[in-house]
């Protein structure tokens, strides 16, 4: 038996066993959260981004972008990855899969040893690179120990890549069984790095894949990623559909597109699996793209059209919105379809009529005007009470928070969709600041102009709105929001999901926390008892105001007493109760 090679076939299968394995592994790798509060979603993240990379890759099949060539086929993964990443893990693992890509040379089918241990290195350079401030013991320690141990079999004379992969995912167990040696939240709480948890299961699927090891999950592949690889350079769309005018154009620049040329081309396709939130930030991406743009449908299924020259563009804007399916163009200068697909029972194809006919909110959209506000906010809010409350201060919101964190392509979708010039981005929380970032990386690549105020909670984020003023000069609003975010610093108040050990002593399920910037600093029976030593360490001299937001499972009167207790010693000091209705943290607490 000739000795397993990683060529695009194998990729594929990684890239889907990768899925499945963290699909199972998830709700586990969820657990390994430092403190027993409810928001650890480490693997459920990874998970997404791998999943949703796949549903990537699926729309740009439909539009027949298929390749023989591993290093194309590497990059359309990892661009898949990047738009799907959710949580600082996810963008971790997008840089990990491009560096992968990125290693890969021009033209190339199979990939050697030396490829892979390039491979390995280059992706733990680009992991570290997406970190603003690294630290020892995390994904990124397991990712350094991939790729010494990766290099450390070419080094010695090693020529399977199989070999490559196996030591590669050994350093990783090793270091990921070290992390908590690295990191005292970690031994404390007697877990190892999630993040690292999660990387070494990607790794173990490309091991599996290469050792051959039964996986029933993926025992094939999807049917739309059957494209041969033996023969000409041709490609399939989804179902193993022959395009039209392609001749090997690759996942870059697919057949399809080039028989289109550069005249427009009608695009349709079926979105499902969005809502009408996506719905609509995909209509008014979608206006900055082309025109004769229709969003129809809902609540979860769209039918999607527009007029553009790029059809990829619309489909990738369609994939952050949802699951791409049935994809149509026709070339607008001559009527033709540029890529088969099956008709109605009109012989019309499919969905043809249905973008203009049929009924649905915000049937259609105009070209949005960039000039209707100098600046507009992006920002990222849970539950109906932040909504409204960051509405009415005129930002758009993106649903996003702890357990249900959007996407770098949800954020990226709307910042095409936004009306100004000149765009802030808001992450409110930690784990999605290097998302934040990632989807303003793209939004700038395509023109937009965006700052990123790296806020990391809602209390924030609602400081930073309330300087905003939208049609002044958005280079000393920006500054004047930094400023103000900065000026705050944010607690939460949440019962323990689990007993566990922490910073202050043992907690046990259903106790009170009291956190500041992550870290436990207090446990008691009521949320009031917890409060009062979380507003002592927020507390400033200069203190002003007293921001309280309610979310779920909490009285409203709950805190009075501590409240009280603020306006007797402080009586400057303004409390101001908002009612948020966040999940996750019953109270969010903010001084500035």
């Amino acid at each position: 038996m000739p000795p397993p090679v990683l060529d695009l076939v194998t990729a594929r299968r990684w890239a889907v066993t990768a899925r499945s394995m963290l699909a199972s592994a998830r709700e586990r790798i969820d657990a390994l959260n430092v403190y027993p509060v409810a928001d650890g979603d480490t693997g459920t993240n990874m998970y997404l981004t791998m999943d949703g990379a796949l549903d990537f890759v699926r729309g740009q099949f439909e539009l027949g972008a298929g390749t023989e060539r591993l290093d194309e086929g590497l990059a359309l993964i990892a661009r898949g990855m990047l738009l799907s990443a959710r949580g600082n893990s996810g963008v971790i693992l997008s840089q990990l899969a491009r560096g992968l890509a990125e290693s890969v040379g021009p033209g190339v089918r199979v990939a050697g040893p030396v490829d892979l241990a390039v491979a390995f290195e280059t992706a733990a350079g680009a992991a570290w690179d997406a970190v603003a401030a690294p630290v020892e013991g995390t994904i990124l320690s397991v990712a350094t120990a991939a790729a010494e141990g990766a290099r450390g079999v070419v080094d010695a004379g090693g020529t399977q890549v199989a070999d490559v992969v196996a030591a590669a995912l050994q350093s990783a167990r090793v270091a990921l069984a070290r992390t908590p040696e690295q990191l005292p939240e970690l031994r404390s709480a007697g877990v190892v790095d999630a993040g690292g948890a999660g990387l070494v299961v990607v790794v173990e699927a490309l091991d599996a894949v290469l050792q051959e090891r039964p996986h029933v999950v993926v025992s094939e592949l999807p049917r739309w990623w059957e494209v041969p690889t033996t023969g000409s350079a041709s490609s399939t769309g989804s179902g193993g559909r022959r395009v039209p005018g392609d001749h090997g154009a690759g996942a870059g620049a697919p057949g399809c597109l080039a028989a289109a040329g550069t005249d427009q081309v009608e695009v349709m396709y079926l979105l499902t699996g969005s809502d009408p939130g996506r719905a609509d930030r995909l209509r008014a991406h979608l206006g900055r793209l082309g025109d004769s743009v229709a969003v129809a449908g809902g609540p979860h299924d769209y039918r999607v059209h527009v007029h553009l020259r790029d059809p990829r563009a619309a489909v990738e804007a369609g994939s952050s919105a949802g699951q791409v399916e049935d994809v149509q163009l026709t070339s607008l200068t001559d009527g033709r379809s540029v890529q088969e697909g099956p008709a109605d029972g009109d012989g019309h194809p499919q969905g043809e009529r249905g973008a203009a006919e049929e009924g649905g909110p915000g049937l259609t959209s105009d070209h949005p005007d960039p000039t209707e506000h100098r600046l507009d906010v992006v920002v990222c809010a849970l539950g109906p009470g932040l909504h409204a409350l960051f509405s009415e201060a005129g930002a758009q919101v993106v649903p996003s928070g702890p357990r249900r964190r959007a996407s770098a392509g949800q954020l990226l979708s709307a910042l095409w969709g936004a009306r100004a010039a000149h765009l802030v981005l808001l992450p409110n929380d930690p784990d999605t600041v290097m998302v934040a970032r990632a989807a303003a990386q793209e939004a700038r690549s395509g023109g937009l102009v965006v700052d990123v105020l790296p806020t990391t909670s809602v209390v924030e984020g609602l400081a930073a709105l309330a300087v905003l003023d939208p049609d002044a000069e958005p280079g000393p609003t920006v500054a004047a929001m930094a400023e103000a975010a900065a000026g705050v610093r944010s607690g939460a108040l949440t019962p323990a999901d689990r007993d566990a050990d922490t910073p202050v002593g043992r907690v046990r399920r259903g106790q009170w926390l009291g956190l500041v910037d992550g870290t436990v600093v207090a446990v008691g029976e009521r949320a009031a008892e917890v409060a009062a030593p979380v507003l002592d360490q927020l507390w400033h001299p200069a203190a002003e105001v007293v921001t309280v937001v309610r979310g779920e499972r909490s009285d409203a009167e709950d805190l009075d007493p501590v409240l009280d207790d603020v306006l007797a010693e402080h009586p400057d000091v303004e409390v101001v109760r908002l009612d948020g209705g966040q999940p996750t943290f019953p109270w969010l607490l903010g001084v500035e």
